[in-house]
């Protein structure tokens, strides 16, 4: 347990409270908030009318110094849809903190470098099994809050070309964790146990870049290989954010998750939001 407790600590304080003691930090927060409605009163086309509502707050802070280049990323998420009159279902819910420390002037083997990286990813609320062609059916839980929450700490080598592209690989330990007992077994957690060990290889894939102008792109590979299963996870997150104006934002976004432990299939996600953007740092 003194990993994940230790792990969680140096992300909640470690950005902030260095912000607080060192003026060169680099910071940056944004918060979104989103609403689409959609109503029919006997129109002829027919529809189906629907009620959407999402917030989020994403955040970044950074600091090269002398050896050691850090950074810290927050992105936490939350969005619930009604549709005809079902009752009222998230549409998203994302928690997720990155924090990576890289010795930049610590080269080995020419242009490979020393990192490290810590990963939390977990959700806000409840997720449940529904049965749409029947929606009178019972609902079944299959998630919660912490329930599961992944974290993995990383250690490896960080290859950086282009200024927009960045290869890190290494070796690496992932803990599933499942506060709710009733649903530990479909995690593969012990019933007895809050979480689960695995050892493995991981490997990290960043680009980043704008395309256009206030267009942004960064698309995230993710990839761990734990030594006692054959099918490495995957997680493949890429979002477009295109800036309207100073207040107006679209996001485009695309999640392919490949986990065999949870489905023999690749799990897709896609959104499109269209919303108000306000900079909080």
């Amino acid at each position: 347990m003194r990993t994940p407790i230790l792990f969680l600590i140096l992300l909640v304080c470690a950005a902030p409270c260095a912000a607080q003691s060192d003026s060169t930090w680099t910071t940056e927060a944004q918060g979104r908030v989103s609403l689409n409605q959609v109503g029919f009163y006997r129109w002829h086309d027919g529809g189906v009318s629907s009620l959407a509502l999402g917030a989020g707050i994403s955040g970044e802070a950074q600091k090269t110094a002398a050896t050691l280049q850090h950074q810290h990323e927050v992105r936490l998420a939350f969005g619930v849809v009604r549709q005809n009159g079902v009752d009222v279902r998230k549409s998203e819910d994302v928690i997720h903190l990155r924090s990576s420390f890289k010795f930049s002037r610590v080269p080995i083997f020419g242009q490979l470098s020393p990192a490290m990286t810590l990963e939390l990813r977990s959700q806000f609320a409840d997720g449940f099994r529904y049965n749409d062609k029947d929606p009178t059916a019972e609902t079944r839980r299959i998630s919660g809050f912490f329930s599961p929450a992944i974290l993995t700490q990383s250690m490896g080598l960080d290859y950086q070309t282009y200024g927009w592209i960045n290869l890190r690989l290494g070796v690496a330990a992932k803990q599933t964790v499942v506060t709710i007992r009733a649903l530990r077994d479909r995690y593969k957690v012990s019933p007895d146990a809050l979480l689960r060990w695995q050892i493995g290889a991981s490997g990290l894939v960043i680009l980043e870049r704008s395309v256009f102008t206030n267009v942004h792109l960064k698309s995230t590979l993710t990839l761990f290989a734990a030594f006692n299963q054959p099918a490495p996870d995957m997680i493949w997150e890429t979002l477009v954010t295109m800036k309207v104006n100073s207040w107006l934002q679209v996001n485009t976004e695309y999640t392919a998750l490949l986990d065999k432990d949870l489905s023999p299939y690749v799990q897709q996600k896609q959104a499109l939001t269209v919303g108000v953007s306000f900079r909080i740092l």
